[in-house]
């Protein structure tokens, strides 16, 4: 059931779990464990169709020597940000999860290998009808339209997909409301963890016309964003999880670079489009092995047909030593990277001394995105011109080579992800590889917070297989008695 809980409100919440935050984090765990048989409590802070006063919520400061755009890239109603979601999906790489000593932080504490079972899963709740990701078994490229690399050169092709884009908070309002193990309370905020020395005993939200209550539950999950899980944390006395200081560190986004203009065989299409009744888009990407004996970041290449360059002739183009075989029908591309970020401790999310109607401080980020990220990115589009000439592909000409001043903002994903890390060891992170707060024994995190690397895939996908996950995990704790 959804109920707005500014006009119906009781002094206490009894439940099994307790849920902040109703974007699709909050929304697929929800309905996991519901129909597993447990009570949940869905407290989401904006309305059902709108945010109301909700979103004033998110404003925040921006400190450091780069700037963030913070406004516009939340929404805080149900369904969160998949209410303006482009619906790219895939999951993160076998190499994103393993540890790179070029990194200041290490990587998963698991293998790739602990999450293909619940991607599964994560794929039909985005509604995406496959999970196949890869180029040659799907039969994409089969007429020609993606370049004929082979994996020697140190890349190769591979596939986003695209939900419909599931709108969460539309998509799965019915299965709320339907849902007699669910209590779905709109307009309400979580602002106090009431703890004790090792539980979080239970939790305090507040409606923006004054209302307030206590929520008790055995189990507590934070599933607000990347950002507002810290903020959470952090306005808390004491902040759980920070034994290692991490909480609001390591703040990631994926990152845009545009290095310069393929010029390659016109036939090649690198934009989305139908393959087989499904909505796909090739990109070339690094192989693993590529990405670890050369010390890189992961990152992917779109590509765009553009104009002729207006310095070449055009009888240059007709040359057949530019792409194998080629002659005439050769094209000019711009190509454009999306960036994996590392993770440093020095970006992070902090507390401003300015304070919300709901009495907590507002957040302040200083991104931290040095020249080292974008000297990466610069060697391995690098390492991809002499890989295509090496295929016969086409010719790269470079635009940019030296990584931007700290002025410039480069194109972003709005992904925020890292301030609440995972770890398999509590002094390089906030939660264990379980999703737990190490220091607090019923209280974890959703989302793209507890991602301890960030890859170069949108990160939904894997939120949603996470989620999947925490859900067995706590099904197994609640129904096995643990406490």
């Amino acid at each position: 059931m959804i109920t707005n809980a500014e006009s119906d409100l009781p002094e206490v919440l009894e439940t099994d779990v307790c849920i902040a935050g109703g974007g699709p984090a909050g929304i697929v765990l929800a309905l996991e464990l519901a129909r597993m048989g447990h009570a949940v409590v869905l407290a989401e802070g904006g309305g059902s169709d709108q945010p109301g006063s909700g979103q004033s919520l998110y404003e925040g400061e921006v400190s450091g020597p780069r700037s963030y755009p913070l406004a516009g890239s939340r929404l805080r109603w149900l369904g969160g940000t998949t209410n303006h979601w482009g619906g790219w999906v895939r999951p993160l790489d076998p190499v994103d999860f393993q540890d790179k000593s070029w990194f200041p932080m290490p990587a998963w504490p698991f293998r790739s290998t602990e999450l293909e079972p619940w991607y599964a899963r994560s794929n039909e709740w985005c509604e995406v009808p496959d999970s196949d990701y890869g180029v040659a078994s799907t039969g994409v490229g089969d007429s020609g339209s993606v370049m004929a690399l082979d994996p020697e050169t140190g890349f190769k092709n591979a596939l986003f997909r695209f939900s419909p884009p599931t709108r969460f908070g539309q998509r799965y309002q019915d299965a709320l409301e339907r849902e007699e193990n669910i209590d779905c309370r709109v307009n309400l905020n979580l602002v106090e963890l009431e703890q004790g020395e090792d539980r979080v005993r239970a939790a305090v939200a507040r409606t923006f016309n004054g209302g307030q209550c206590r929520i008790r539950a055995s189990h507590f999950v934070l599933a607000t964003g990347g950002l507002e899980n810290a903020r959470i944390l952090l306005n808390q006395g004491p902040v759980p999880g920070n034994q290692s200081g991490l909480v609001g560190g390591c703040f990631m986004d994926h990152f845009g670079f545009s290095p310069g203009y393929l010029m390659a065989v016109g036939g090649l299409d690198y934009q989305r489009f139908t393959h087989r009744g499904a909505d796909l888009m090739p990109v070339v990407v690094p192989t693993g092995d590529h990405v670890m004996s050369r010390e890189r970041s992961n990152a992917c290449f779109t590509f765009s047909e553009a104009d002729p360059d207006s310095y070449l002739p055009n009888e240059y183009l007709a040359n057949p030593g530019i792409a194998t075989g080629t002659g005439p029908d050769v094209k000019r591309f711009s190509a454009t990277m999306i960036n994996e970020p590392a993770p440093w401790p020095e970006s992070r999310v902090v507390l401003g001394d300015d304070r919300d109607s709901m009495g907590q401080r507002r957040l302040q980020i200083d991104w931290h995105l040095p020249a080292s990220d974008f000297k990466r990115a610069i060697g391995l589009a690098g390492d991809f011109s002499r890989a295509v000439g090496q295929a016969g592909a086409g010719r790269f000409k470079w635009v940019g080579q030296q990584p931007p001043d700290d002025d410039h903002v480069p194109g972003l994903g709005y992904h925020h992800m890292g301030t609440t890390r995972m770890s398999a060891d509590a002094a390089y992170g906030v939660v264990d590889p379980d999703c737990r707060v190490w220091d607090r024994d019923n209280l974890y995190m959703a989302g793209s917070s507890v991602f301890p690397t960030a890859g170069f895939a949108n990160p939904t996908l894997t939120i949603l297989a996470l989620c999947c996950r925490l859900a067995d995990h706590l099904d197994e704790r609640i129904s096995g008695g643990g406490q």
